[in-house]
């Protein structure tokens, strides 16, 4: 017995270390192809700079690969014994037991990350989908049916090839160990690899981002963070978001700073100081307005910024929003608050941003000034749950989604999913205002989704161009005619718009005033990624605003949650036939999160001519779109702009916590 017990273990090492060298290998050339980890380059934040890292990193990722892979390793080879399979073949089987399973997620992480850009955060994704599996379903629906028939493939391959290797390498000489025997060495191993490999990621962040992109890296990483919350905080060392304290659970990245107690206690910034420590919104309930103009408001989805004055093949792209910005004004620096639609449509509504405000919104206010109000949507606008809510339960008159979903261009009827096209939207509008009392002032409320992901359904016209891509063929290999498709889109919402303001021009017979902004960007490989919600930058939270016939002060940057304000003061105006403006203020600056403002991926302060991020993920800072560094390594001016930012986040945090 003893015999084959050290012929087992042999068996089971040499196993493990011939998966391991093949898993580092590969992840390797993955890591050096997608980010230029051991060399440096285009996309590679942090890489190898010095021999003893290089060194560090290979070590790692050899053990944490042999710890990992050799559990699967492990099992196979005890499952092989059971089977009266022979020792070769049960050897070969047992490393690919340890392969295979890399090879398969890399393969998919590769062609993810090749599809959404490499900022893309599963966590993130489904903390934006309401955690929920069937709105993730809904969005990757297409993409994911090649790899369900690969999986249903290989699956019948495995039982196929192992009822096959059953019957043909039956052996009296096969490997035999109890089940704790097979198991018992591997874990011992798995424990002492993680704390050799947790030493040298709490001690270099670059070994620490290469084995977080290696599935045992991961595996590892989420053992050991488990572990180590022994606060019970729900923050480790080695997490997504590390604990700055592990024996205090009230020091933790999002716990509310306490100003002026001497404690850091979400470990970013220093403890915040007692007169910085409060933060306050504007008034929740609107003052008595002079003007009795009637207001539409067009939100947009997923609207870049850059769709505004664009031409393809010399024709125009949005002609309406053109004209539209010639006699009123078009704000070059306005910014959503994040890339998340139900977030920046109560942005958008209550003119806050920390929710300190009251539950009033824009519809409150026209109401309470005896406006007729009426909000039609072509998304479900119920999605988020009654905490995001804009007030549309409110409105005289509402229409979204939810009326029509057999008259839907998506797949999926998920909250998160269903939309109708701008045409159903617009033919609800003109019954509605075929049938209101013209004489009473109005408040129009209208969202187009149609520019959302995959960017075009049947109903689109081929305005500008008449590219259009499947949902699976959409990639960045196919850029030029996804863009193209885009703003085709783009220009059939802006004809929707035009027609939206004729019926009303029509119906009512006077003129009104427009205002139409977007609820964020949207990134078309601009920096590799695809899609919104995911980074603070210009692609994804620049968006166009368009103000007329309204005394509007746009003060730039202009943030969604200005508005409220800004339309109180024009209608409040004693010269409502005043035209709009713009004013520039280099002192302004909008502040941006992803998430949620109480735990957020990141936050930014965004100036007109330059943003400071700082990633919760990683702990680091980005100025000025430059490399990612510790707060500790800025210079004095990026020093007190990031502090700045810290402070009105935590202060945010406790005015929230107070209402």
């Amino acid at each position: 017995m003893t015999d084959e017990a050290t012929f087992w273990r042999r068996s089971w090492l040499s196993a493990s270390a011939t998966a391991a060298i093949a898993a580092t290998l590969i992840d390797a050339i993955l890591l050096q192809r997608k980010r230029a980890f051991f060399t440096g380059g285009f996309l590679s934040v942090d890489h190898i700079k010095t021999i003893s890292q290089g060194i560090t990193f290979v070590a790692s990722s050899l053990t944490s690969d042999a710890a990992v892979l050799g559990i699967a390793v492990a099992l196979a080879l005890w499952v092989a014994g059971r089977l009266s399979i022979g020792r070769r073949p049960a050897w070969i089987i047992a490393v690919a037991a340890g392969v295979v399973p890399v090879v398969v997620v890399d393969i998919v992480n590769y062609q993810l990350l090749a599809y959404l850009g490499d900022a893309f955060d599963f966590g993130l994704m489904f903390d934006l989908t309401g955690r929920s599996p069937m709105e993730i379903l809904a969005v990757t629906s297409s993409h994911l049916v090649k790899y369900a028939l690969a999986a249903a493939f290989i699956v019948v391959l495995l039982l196929v090839t192992g009822w096959w290797v059953t019957r043909r390498f039956r052996s009296a000489l096969a490997l035999r160990v109890t089940f704790r025997r097979a198991l018992g060495v591997p874990l011992l191993v798995l424990l002492l690899v993680a704390a050799a490999t947790t030493v040298a990621r709490l001690q270099s962040d670059v070994v620490d981002d290469g084995l977080k992109r290696k599935l045992s890296g991961r595996l590892v990483g989420l053992a050991v963070d488990r572990m180590s919350d022994v606060d019970g905080d729900g923050f480790g060392i080695l997490g997504r978001i590390r604990d700055p304290d592990p024996f205090h659970a009230s020091v933790n990245p999002y716990a509310l700073d306490r100003p002026g107690n001497g404690v850091d206690e979400d470990g970013v910034g220093g403890d915040l100081p007692s007169a910085e420590g409060v933060y306050v919104e504007g008034p929740d309930h609107a003052p008595r307005w002079t003007s009795r103009r009637d207001v539409v408001l067009v939100v947009l989805e997923s609207f870049r910024a850059d769709a505004v004055g664009r031409r393809i093949a010399d024709r125009p792209v949005t002609p309406v929003l053109d004209a539209l910005a010639s006699r009123g004004v078009a704000a070059q620096f306005a910014f959503s608050h994040n890339g998340y639609t139900v977030q920046s449509r109560r942005h958008i509504f209550t003119g806050s941003v920390a929710d300190a405000r009251g539950p009033s919104t824009l519809i409150d206010d026209f109401k309470a000034n005896e406006y007729e109000t009426a909000y039609f949507s072509g998304q479900d606008d119920s999605f988020g749950g009654p905490q995001e809510s804009a007030g549309m339960e409110r409105a005289d008159v509402g229409f979204d989604a939810r009326s029509a979903p057999r008259e839907r261009y998506t797949t999926f009827a998920t909250p998160g999913s269903l939309a109708v096209p701008a045409s159903v939207v617009l033919q609800r509008v003109e019954g509605f205002l075929a049938a209101r009392d013209q004489k009473r002032p109005l408040f129009l409320y209208v969202n187009f989704h149609d520019t959302h992901f995959p960017y075009h359904h049947r109903g689109i016209a081929p305005l500008v161009s008449s590219d259009s891509l499947e949902q699976f063929e959409i990639g960045p290999g196919r850029l030029d005619q996804l863009r193209s498709m885009y703003y085709n889109t783009a220009s059939n919402v802006d004809r929707a718009i035009g027609e939206l303001l004729e019926s009303v021009r029509r119906a009512l017979g006077r003129d009104v005033a427009v205002i139409v902004v977007s609820d964020h960007g949207e990134s078309l490989y601009d920096g590799g990624f695809l899609g919104h919600g995911y980074a603070l930058d210009a692609a994804q939270t620049r968006i166009p605003f368009i103000a007329a016939g309204l005394p509007l002060v746009v003060r730039e940057p202009f943030a969604q949650s200005d508005l409220r304000d800004a339309l109180w003061q024009a209608l409040g105006a004693a010269d409502g036939a005043a035209a709009p403006r713009v004013m520039t203020d280099r002192s302004k600056w909008v502040f941006q999160y992803l998430g949620s403002v109480d735990r957020p991926a990141q936050i930014a302060a965004t100036w007109l001519d330059h943003q400071i991020v700082y990633d919760f993920r990683s702990g680091r800072v980005s100025t000025r779109a430059g490399a990612w560094t510790r707060p500790d390594a800025l210079d004095r001016t990026s020093a007190m702009g990031f502090l700045a930012l810290v402070r009105m986040w935590e202060a945010m945090k406790l005015a929230r916590a107070a209402s």
